[in-house]
């Protein structure tokens, strides 16, 4: 990262940020507490459905961690490493199932490097988050002296809060963000910190969002 990109974030970002990710952790962490409950109660004749219920919550919560220990850690040698393929099946796993539809072309093996990879698994974290009823995700990675990384969200009602189109802008402080907002403002700050910025454009039922980073040298 640049000198600028090495400082560190306000201790409200990352608060902020641990609560987004504490948040998306309850509902299947509950589940799986929950079905063990069930086990407990009377296991012979739930333990078809109740076994279901746990495979299905500890996958969710498991690819819910993949995600967000290389979106929001400092995995570096993990996400150095990550090809765009697995990159596409973390974004995957933060989806519910049957609700989206990614378009990730991308060649098997092929990698972008730390910084960009975080950026652009941010950035489909805002798309996810911009198609409340569902739709396509579809990521554009265009190479050049920068690389161009482009993800829109396409589906009825599609669209970021206002709130977090407000923290796309580098003027936004860090004073004034919710649980909610903070995504957009950590991804705007990782664009900055690769002398870059990030854009929402809105259109009819779909959202732009494009940010520049640097390719893995």
């Amino acid at each position: 990262m640049t000198e600028s990109g090495e400082r560190q974030i306000p201790v409200r970002v990352a608060e902020l940020l641990c609560s987004r990710l504490c948040h998306d952790l309850i509902s299947p962490v509950a589940a799986l507490n929950n079905g063990m409950e069930l086990l407990a109660e009377d296991p012979a004749d739930m333990i078809g459905d109740v076994a279901d219920l746990l495979a299905f919550s500890a996958g969710q919560a498991s690819a819910r961690l993949q995600f967000y220990r290389v979106a929001y850690g400092l995995g570096g040698g993990e996400a150095a490493a990550l090809s765009l393929p697995d990159a596409a099946r973390l974004v995957r796993g933060m989806a519910e199932p049957g609700k989206l539809e990614l378009d990730w072309p991308a060649e098997p093996g092929e990698s972008i490097g730390r910084d960009a990879t975080k950026l652009v698994l941010n950035l489909a974290a805002l798309g996810i988050e911009a198609l409340p009823r569902g739709g396509r995700l579809r990521v554009e990675i265009t190479r050049g002296e920068l690389l161009t990384l482009s993800v829109t969200g396409e589906g009825v009602g599609a669209g970021l809060r206002e709130e977090v189109a407000a923290a796309l802008d580098p003027a936004a402080g860090a004073h004034g963000l919710t649980a909610r907002s903070v995504q957009g403002w950590f991804t705007a700050w990782l664009a900055r910190a690769q002398g870059g910025d990030c854009v929402a454009v809105k259109g009819s039922d779909s959202v732009t969002l494009t940010a520049t980073a640097r390719s893995a040298e």
